[in-house]
């Protein structure tokens, strides 16, 4: 029997070892290699999806500041136009509001309720309002309807056992007793629609833009502010255009008194 020698056996040994090295420090390199392709191939496609991620935010984050931003400015609007209704009617009932504004909770108070608004024009034609209280909140036919801040608006005309009908002194034809507050004139508001009214005055009689039109009740309460008057040379009579002190198309709540 014969056997290598012992040299030559440990050389094959070594020579297997130094292979297995070698292919394993070459497959290293290899997929290093391969590695840094792959991430320099799709490097701008990372990118790319990186940077149009962030632009989706961008415009998300934009269509969200503007909608926070125009329901701001809207509430803003809102109140400002309220606070002007305030200080248009606060020499005549000071107390009055107060006590309109504590009632929002549809706390009963004697001689009066405050009610929410359930259609109004153009959702109801001839500027008719429907409001959430009826025969069972003690509603009665003849209320008179005014807003929050004071100015009276119209008046209950029929009734129901859950919600009543309220008609708007603007209504196209209805005569409203009322005063102009320059001078203290008698004058009849006609109704034109769309929170609209007409008045018509001898040519003599003072009166101009922004003037306030009062009720003719005891306790006057602000009904319609002057908003034009058209006068021709040879007329003996000029006619005068006001305006509800608040647009009929947002009201949102109402006071109801006898």
């Amino acid at each position: 029997m014969k056997y290598l020698p012992r040299s030559r056996v440990k050389s094959a040994y070594s020579k297997r070892i130094f292979l297995l090295i070698a292919i394993f420090v070459l497959g290293v390199l290899f997929f290093s290699l391969f590695d840094n392709l792959i991430t320099t191939a799709v490097s701008p496609l990372w990118r790319a999806e990186n940077r149009f991620s962030r632009s989706l935010l961008g415009v998300g984050q934009f269509f969200h500041t503007s909608a926070t931003l125009r329901e701001e400015n809207r509430a803003l609007v809102e109140r400002l136009s309220s606070l002007e209704l305030e200080l248009s009617a606060l020499s005549l009932s000071q107390s009055e509001t107060e006590r309109l504004l504590a009632l929002m909770g549809r706390q009963s108070e004697k001689g009066g309720i405050v009610v929410t608004v359930l259609t109004r024009p153009p959702q109801s034609p001839y500027d008719l309002v429907v409001v959430d209280a009826g025969e069972r909140e003690s509603v009665i036919v003849g209320f008179r309807a005014y807003l929050p801040e004071g100015p009276e608006v119209g008046v209950v005309t029929q009734v129901f056992p859950s919600f009543s009908r309220v008609k708007l002194l603007s209504t196209s034809g209805e005569k409203t007793a009322a005063v102009l507050e320059r001078h203290a004139v008698p004058v009849e508001l006609e109704g034109l629609g769309g929170g609209n009214f007409k008045i018509v005055l001898p040519r003599e009689t003072q009166v101009e833009v922004g003037d306030r039109i009062l009720s003719a009740s005891l306790k006057s309460s602000l009904v319609a502010i002057v908003a034009e008057v058209i006068l021709e040379p040879t007329d003996s009579f000029k006619e005068v255009l006001a305006r509800s002190p608040a647009s009929i198309f947002s009201i949102r709540y109402l006071a109801l008194r006898p």
